[in-house]
């Protein structure tokens, strides 16, 4: 039989003593390596944030991180061991150039301490020179805070332009409730409900409800433990923003920024599946067009009812037409409620109702507060209120008005109708790649704006050295950065502000606002950081890659930029989209001579003729 030896209460208290003493020298030595995880943006744009993951020296026995911060805690360290690692986080960071964001972890026990709430964390980023926005602190859960300190503490970080991240969702002893009180930029979903996950099974139901939940507080969802292709399709499947894990990248001590093949597979995939007509209603996208207006539709003339009538009569009304479903209430020329069909039968169902609304009016069961549209009210518009209503009012038909005047009612079949037409019909001249409209809707939409007689900007975006990137790395890379130049543009644009595909490598931007210019110039900037990751390191580092111009003659081509060609589109300065296009192919030969991104902007109105920006 074997015995175990144990250990004596005194070689405990060495050993106890042993560690703390370690822990101490490798504070105040700062002997702390860093490694980076990345965090991807799982629909195949990139790099989203590194998280910084802490280590003690290699030959020490707290190179572990658990046995670090377990030491630290016991030996109320927590807020220098914090400080030591968040200051190495950022150093390591900035020395090595990192893209995107640095996510830090922090123990709920360390952000109360009034030590970490002193101003060291924007001490440390204004040494190193990486600001505030560019920083998430992510909310580990390893002991018990409370729950009101820790709200406040995160809400001083917000305002100081941190973001937060709430790590571990269903892990140690987080709830719901400190969702709803911390309120998280980010919401990292535990491995155990990502790694090996079968959506078939409770965990995978239970992956859905937090996405569904995040989704309605304004919150992204970052999934931790993806390690095999399977976890990720699923995870992009259920909504999933963002995502990590051995699969995508192992922590190591330099910045990982190639994109993972499985990555570039599978959100191809999941892009091209969910291209549909009903897709969703956003700036550029399949929408539904302003000029699509409720007047354009066929409306029942069905007669209204006065406050006044007799609810016995209105019942007869619905009993002697089954069609009917609701009816709207008119007085002094204008629409004051609507009865509906299945709530006055409802009220009539209950015992002695008769009698009771025997000689009610019709004001008694009214609904006070219909949906009412205008006739230059957009479909987009319309649909979105009515399937805002509550449910059992979700299909109750429309009451349509010309001004004040009534004049009908629309059903939601026709509305529904109308709307699957449109967006079949705008499907078919939408490029297949990027899901954005093309020509056709392109001349419309700066036709209509023309006439409009609104001030706008016409905004020409073509990809430099393209070709020479697609032929290097091949269509499916190519198709990449296709893609990515599409989703900066439809992140960036406003909900009034329209974007379209003209084919290959050439977009265009229809752009509203006073700021418009800083809107473009953030795309410029975003495509500079992250077009650079679908480069491999060799071509990154050098700035440039080599292959055969159009006379088959190996060269140079500088990585990718984007030139824009803008021209301000005044009241009455253009007839037609013609004109304006004879402009943008004008100055695009201005923009197309400057190296690296660059903005060319037409403004002649008498006297200014152009302003040009560059930006390498």
């Amino acid at each position: 039989m074997m015995e175990i030896e144990q250990s004596t209460p005194n070689e405990l208290a060495r050993q106890d003593q042993s560690l703390k003493d370690e822990l101490e020298n490798i504070i105040a030595e700062q002997r702390i390596d860093t490694l980076f995880q990345p965090i991807f943006d799982i629909t195949g744009t990139g790099v989203f944030a590194y998280e910084a993951l802490s280590r003690g020296p290699v030959d020490s026995p707290l190179h572990q991180p658990d046995i670090m911060f377990e030491t630290a805690y016991e030996h109320q360290m927590m807020a220098e061991l914090d400080y030591i690692c968040r200051r190495k986080a950022v150093e390591n960071f900035v020395a090595r150039n990192m893209p995107g964001k640095l996510s830090l972890n922090i123990c709920p026990s360390a952000i109360v301490d009034p030590g970490f709430r002193s101003g060291h964390t924007l001490d440390i980023l204004q040494e190193a020179g990486l600001s505030s926005d560019r920083v998430i602190l992510e909310l580990t859960e390893h002991k018990q805070t409370d729950i009101s300190r820790l709200k406040s503490a995160v809400n001083y970080y917000k305002a100081m332009g941190f973001s937060i991240a709430l790590d571990d969702l269903g892990a140690g002893y987080s709830n719901l409730r400190l969702l709803a009180e911390l309120q998280p930029e980010f919401l990292k979903l535990d491995k155990y409900f990502v790694s090996g996950i079968n959506h078939d099974r409770v965990e995978g139901k239970f992956v859905k409800l937090i996405v569904d939940l995040a989704n309605r507080v304004g919150c992204q969802v970052i999934a931790e433990g993806i390690e095999t292709a399977d976890d990720l399709r699923f995870v992009q499947a259920m909504g999933v923003g963002y995502g990590q894990g051995y699969l995508l990248g192992r922590p190591k001590d330099q910045a990982v920024l190639s994109l993972p093949n499985i990555l570039m597979e599978t959100s191809k995939r999941s892009h091209t599946e969910s291209f549909a007509p009903a897709a969703k209603i956003k700036a550029g996208t399949i929408r539904l067009p302003d000029r699509e207006q409720i007047g354009s539709l066929r409306m029942h003339p069905t007669p209204a009812c006065s406050p006044n009538d007799m609810l016995t009569a209105m019942l007869s009304r619905f009993q002697s037409n089954p069609q009917l479903q609701a009816v709207p209430v008119v007085e002094h020329g204008r629409v004051v409620g609507a009865v509906i069909r299945d709530e006055l039968f409802e009220a009539f169902s209950k015992p002695f109702a008769h009698s009771l609304y025997h000689k009610s009016s019709v004001s008694k069961l009214m609904l006070e507060d219909p949906l009412v549209v205008k006739v230059d009210d957009s479909l987009a518009t319309a649909s979105q209120q009515a399937t805002s209503r509550p449910y059992d009012l979700v299909y109750c038909p429309l009451i349509v008005c010309d001004g004040e005047k009534y004049i009908g009612m629309l059903s939601i079949r026709a509305l529904l109708e109308k709307i699957t037409q449109t967006q079949v019909e705008h499907a078919l001249h939408c490029n297949p790649l990027t899901s954005l409209p093309g020509n056709v809707r392109i001349d419309s939409e700066v036709q209509v704006r023309l006439h409009s007689a609104r001030d706008f900007v016409l905004s020409h975006f073509d990809l430099d050295n393209f070709k020479a990137f697609n032929d290097e790395y091949g269509y499916e890379r190519g198709d990449q950065m296709i893609r990515l130049v599409a989703d900066l543009l439809r992140d960036t644009t406003l909900n009034e502000d329209f974007v379209g595909h003209i084919g290959g490598d050439d977009f265009v931007i229809v752009l509203s606002g006073e700021n418009w210019e800083s809107r473009v110039w953030k795309i410029l900037d975003t495509f500079a950081e992250q077009s650079r990751l679908l480069y491999n390191e060799k071509d990154r580092e050098r700035g440039y890659i080599e292959a055969a111009d159009r006379l088959g003659q190996i060269r140079q081509f500088a990585l990718a930029s984007l030139s824009v060609s803008a021209v301000v589109c005044t009241a009455n300065k253009f007839t037609s989209h013609l004109e304006a296009s004879e402009v943008i192919a004008e100055i695009k030969h201005q923009s197309k001579k400057i190296e690296g991104n660059s903005l060319v902007v037409d403004r002649r109105d008498d006297s200014v003729l152009k302003a040009v920006s560059s930006c390498q």
